[in-house]
C-alpha cells in the first residue's frame, strides 16, 4: 500500500520519541521495509525501537538499501553526530533534493531520526559502516589546508605521493614502527617523509592513517571514486511485438504446467528414491528428462519447482511422490496451476541452477541458498516494471540489480552473475520472459500470491478438450489439453509419447494390461472410447483390446502368502520347471492350484515378466483392483511470509487499537507475541478443552522458535502444564507447543498451502 512519509521529527531526543510520532501508514511502511521487526509483534513503541537498533536488524536493513541510500548513510556516518542536511549535500556534492529524499527513506526505515538540521544515524548503523565510512578518517584536531598539503607532498617526493595514492580510498595502512620519532631532517624512506610532514599520522605502533583533509583534497573533494546515480538505471532495449511475446510466453507457461503434471505421473508409477545424502540421483533426473523430451537442467528445475509448490515430497521408504495436494492442484484451471508454481518459485530459498551443476543433485542440499527468494523477488519486480516485449541484456540486468542491492555479491555462496543467469533462464521456462523479452506474465508472477491472472492472459491459456482422435496406428491424439481426470485415465490406457498442449498417446498390450490390472474390463475400455473418441475405435485397436482381455485373468493370484490358480496343466508344468519357481517357493497343492512363499505382488511381477497376464483376487476369490496411487504427506509449499496485512495489524497494536478484529488479525498473521489478548488466551484454552473431550482435530497458529508465524493441525490434543500436546495430522509426529506462543485455536479445516 502507499504510505505518506513520517513527519519530520522536530525537537525529538531519541528514536523512540520519533517512532511515537509515526502514524498508522508510516508504521505499516516501516514494518513492510523491515519485516523482522514484526515477528513477534512488539508490545509497544519502546520495544519496537529496541528491536530496530539491534545489530542484526540494522545489518539486514542496511543490506536492503539501494546504492544511493547506502552512500547517503555512509556520508552521515562520516559526518559528526548530529549532521545537517546542507553538510550532507556538500559532502556528497549532490543536489539537496536527492539527499532529502534519501534522508526520508532512511527515516522511514528507522535508521535515522531527527530534523533536517539535526540528523542522527543510529549507533548500530555507524558501527556497521566501520571506523572510516567513505574511506575518510575522523576530522583532524590540527587540519592542514589544501595549499599546505600540495607543498608538503612536493617536498616529500614522487615515491611518497605513490604511498598516499594507495591510501586515498582506504586510509589505514599496516606498518611496523608507525609511532617512531622522525623529523624532516632524519626522514629516509617515503613513509618517514610523510610521517615527518604530518601527511600520515600514526594510530598505534603498527598502523598509519591518511588524514581526512589530505584524502579529501587529493580526491578532488569526492566522496566516492565514481558518481553514484540518485535513481535506478532503467531496463531498456529493443522491443518485440508484445502480443507475439505474450503468446509465446503463455505457451511456455502451459508447457511447464504440463511438465510438472507429467513428472508427477511418472513418479507415482516408477519408484524414484532419494539418495542417502539427499537429492535425486543424476540418472533418475536424466530419465525424467527423456520422459519430458528435454535436458537435465530443465528436468531438475521441474523437480525443484514441484517440490517448492508442495506438489512433490518424500513419502514412505524415501520415495519421491506426489503429495496429497497434487490432485487438488491438477484439477484447477491451467492459469491457476501456473500461478501456484510461479508464486512458489518466487519465494523459494533454493537455487535450482546450482542443483543442475556437475556433482550436485536435484532436491539436494547443494541448492539451499538463503536470500535466493529476495533476489528472485527483486528480479520479478524489475521485469514487471519494464514494458512488455522489451528485449533485455543480462549485463544491463546485472547493473540494475547491483544498484538496487549494492551489497549483494553472492547468494548461497554463488556469484550474483551466475544466479541472475540461472534466474533469467528459469523465467523463460515459466513464461515470465519469452523470446528473450519481458512478457505480461512478469506482472502476474509478481502478484501471483494474491491476484488471479489478468483476463486477457488467462484466456490465452489453451482451453481443455474432452475428445480424443483415434488413429489406425494404435495412437490417440489429444488436440488440446485434457482435464486431469481424463488425462489420468488416458495415461492408464495408453503410454504418452509427446508432451505439450496437443499430446500423442499409444495403446499397446502392456498399457491395456495395466488398465485391466487396475480393474477395468474390455467393456469398460470400449465404453470409455465410445464416450471420449470422436470416431469408433479402428479395427486394430478393437481387436487388441478384446485379445488382451481374453488372456487377462486366466491365471489367478491370491495370498497364501500367495496362491496361483491355473486352468491349463501345461502352464502349471511350465511354471513349476521355471528356474525362478524355487525362489518364489512355488509348489502344486492340487490340480491347477499352486502356492508360493512370496508376497502376491512378487508372484504377479514374476508372471508378468515371463509373458503371462495374471489377475489379482482376494481370499474369497473376488477380483481386486490396483490400490490408489501413492501419495506423500502434505508439505508446506514455502514458509509464511510477512505481508501488508500483517504490517497493518502490528501497526494497529502499536498505536493502541484494541478492537477484537485487529487483535485476531495480529494473532493470525504474526503469532501471539508479547501483546497477546488475555481474553483470546482464555478462548483458546476453552477450545482446547473442547477438542480434548471430543477428540476432534484443531488448527493451531503459533510463533515458532525462530520468531516466524506457523500453523499445525493436531489431533489427540491435550493442554496441561503450560503446553499444548498433540499429533501432527500431516506428519504423524508428536509435538509440544508452549501455550504462551499460541495465537489462535480453530476447528481443523483442510486448506492447501497452494490456496
Amino acid at each position: 500500500m502507499s504510505a505518506t512519509p513520517p513527519p519530520t521529527p522536530v525537537g525529538v531526543r531519541t528514536l523512540t520519541e520519533a517512532l511515537r510520532r509515526f502514524d498508522a501508514d508510516a508504521l505499516t511502511r516501516l514494518l513492510g521495509l523491515r519485516p523482522d521487526l514484526a515477528y513477534p509483534v512488539p508490545a509497544d513503541v519502546a520495544e519496537l525501537s529496541a528491536q530496530a537498533t539491534t545489530t542484526s536488524s540494522v545489518t539486514r536493513a542496511l543490506d536492503g538499501l539501494n546504492a544511493w541510500q547506502r552512500v547517503v548513510a555512509e556520508a552521515l556516518a562520516a559526518l559528526p553526530d548530529p549532521a545537517a542536511l546542507g553538510d550532507l549535500a556538500a559532502l556528497l556534492g549532490a543536489e539537496p533534493a536527492g539527499c532529502s529524499a534519501a534522508v526520508v527513506d532512511l527515516r522511514e526505515r528507522a535508521l535515522l531520526w531527527g530534523a533536517d538540521d539535526e540528523l542522527h544515524l543510529v549507533r548500530a548503523a555507524r558501527d556497521h559502516l566501520g571506523p572510516y565510512p567513505g574511506g575518510l578518517t575522523p576530522p583532524s584536531s590540527r587540519p592542514l589546508d589544501p595549499g599546505t598539503v600540495d607543498t608538503l607532498l612536493a617536498e616529500a617526493g614522487p615515491e611518497a605521493r605513490a604511498v598516499v595514492d594507495r591510501l586515498l580510498w582506504s586510509p589505514a595502512g599496516a606498518v611496523s614502527g608507525a609511532d617512531r620519532a622522525v623529523t624532516v631532517g632524519t626522514a629516509r624512506t617515503p613513509l618517514e617523509q610523510l610521517l615527518a610532514r604530518r601527511l600520515l599520522r600514526p594510530a598505534g605502533s603498527d598502523t598509519v592513517l591518511l588524514p581526512r583533509e589530505v584524502a579529501w583534497h587529493l580526491r578532488g573533494e569526492r566522496f566516492t571514486p565514481e558518481p553514484v546515480p540518485v535513481t535506478a538505471p532503467t531496463l531498456t532495449g529493443r522491443v518485440r511485438t508484445p502480443a507475439l511475446v505474450d503468446r509465446a510466453a503463455v505457451g511456455a507457461a502451459y508447457g511447464f504446467v504440463h511438465d510438472v503434471e507429467l513428472v508427477a505421473h511418472t513418479l507415482q508409477s516408477t519408484p524414484h528414491r532419494l539418495l542417502r545424502e539427499g537429492g535425486v540421483a543424476v540418472r533418475d533426473v536424466t530419465g525424467l528428462g527423456r520422459v519430458l523430451g528435454t535436458d537435465h537442467q530443465h528436468a531438475t528445475f521441474v523437480l525443484e519447482c514441484g517440490a517448492a509448490s508442495g506438489l512433490l515430497a518424500v513419502g514412505d521408504g524415501g520415495r519421491l511422490l506426489p503429495t496429497v495436494d497434487y490432485d487438488r492442484w491438477a484439477e484447477r484451471e491451467p492459469a491457476d496451476r501456473w500461478r501456484a508454481l510461479a508464486a512458489a518459485w518466487r519465494h523459494s530459498d533454493r537455487l535450482p541452477g546450482a542443483a543442475s551443476e556437475p556433482g550436485a543433485h536435484a532436491l539436494g542440499p547443494e541448492s539451499e541458498a538463503p536470500g535466493a527468494a529476495s533476489v528472485r523477488g527483486l528480479l520479478t519486480e524489475l521485469l514487471a516494471q519494464a514494458p512488455v516485449g522489451t528485449v533485455l541484456d543480462l549485463t544491463d540486468l546485472l547493473d540494475v540489480v547491483s544498484w538496487h542491492r549494492p551489497r549483494l555479491v553472492r547468494v548461497g555462496g554463488v556469484a550474483l552473475e551466475s544466479v541472475l543467469s540461472w534466474t533469467w533462464r528459469e523465467a523463460g521456462w515459466l513464461g515470465i520472459s519469452s523470446l528473450g523479452a519481458v512478457s505480461g506474465l512478469a506482472g502476474a508472477a509478481l502478484a501471483a500470491d494474491t491476484h488471479p491472472l489478468p483476463a486477457d492472459l488467462a484466456e490465452a491459456f489453451p482451453a481443455t478438450v474432452e475428445q480424443i482422435v483415434l488413429q489406425a496406428d494404435l495412437t490417440a491424439v489429444a488436440p488440446g489439453p485434457v482435464p486431469y481426470r481424463l488425462a489420468r485415465e488416458l495415461r492408464l490406457l495408453a503410454d504418452q509419447e509427446s508432451r505439450g498442449g496437443a499430446a500423442v498417446f499409444r495403446f499397446s498390450g502392456a498399457s491395456l494390461r495395466r488398465a485391466f490390472d487396475a480393474g477395468w474390463s474390455a467393456a469398460d475400455v470400449h465404453r470409455w472410447l465410445e464416450h471420449h473418441a470422436t470416431t469408433d475405435p479402428p479395427q486394430p485397436l478393437a481387436y487388441l483390446i478384446d485379445d488382451i482381455a481374453r488372456h487377462h485373468g486366466s491365471i489367478r493370484v491370491g495370498p497364501a502368502q500367495a496362491y496361483v490358480r491355473i486352468a491349463d496343466p501345461a502352464q502349471v508344468a511350465a511354471l513349476l520347471t521355471h528356474p525362478d519357481a524355487s525362489v518364489l517357493g512355488l509348489r502344486e497343492l492340487a490340480p491347477g492350484v499352486l502356492v508360493a512363499t512370496a508376497e502376491p505382488y512378487e508372484v504377479v511381477d514374476f508372471l508378468h515378466r515371463i509373458g503371462h497376464s495374471p489377475a489379482g483376487e482376494d481370499s474369497s476369490g473376488r477380483s481386486v483392483t490396483a490400490p490408489d496411487p501413492l501419495r506423500a504427506p502434505r508439505r508446506s509449499a514455502h514458509r509464511p511470509r510477512p505481508d501488508v496485512q500483517a504490517g497493518e495489524a502490528a501497526a494497529a497494536v502499536l498505536l493502541g487499537e484494541q478492537s477484537r478484529h485487529t487483535r485476531r488479525s495480529v494473532q493470525a498473521g504474526a503469532g501471539a507475541g508479547p501483546g497477546a489478548d488475555p481474553g483470546a488466551t482464555a478462548a483458546n484454552l476453552s477450545r482446547l478443552a473442547t477438542a480434548e473431550q471430543t477428540q476432534e482435530p484443531v488448527r493451531i497458529r503459533y510463533v515458532a522458535a525462530d520468531g516466524r508465524p506457523a500453523a499445525r493441525e493436531l489431533r489427540a490434543v491435550r493442554a496441561d502444564a503450560g503446553l499444548v500436546r498433540g499429533v501432527d495430522v500431516a506428519s504423524a509426529e508428536t509435538v509440544s507447543i508452549a501455550m504462551s506462543r499460541v495465537s489462535s485455536v480453530d476447528p481443523a479445516v483442510r486448506t492447501s498451502p497452494l490456496d
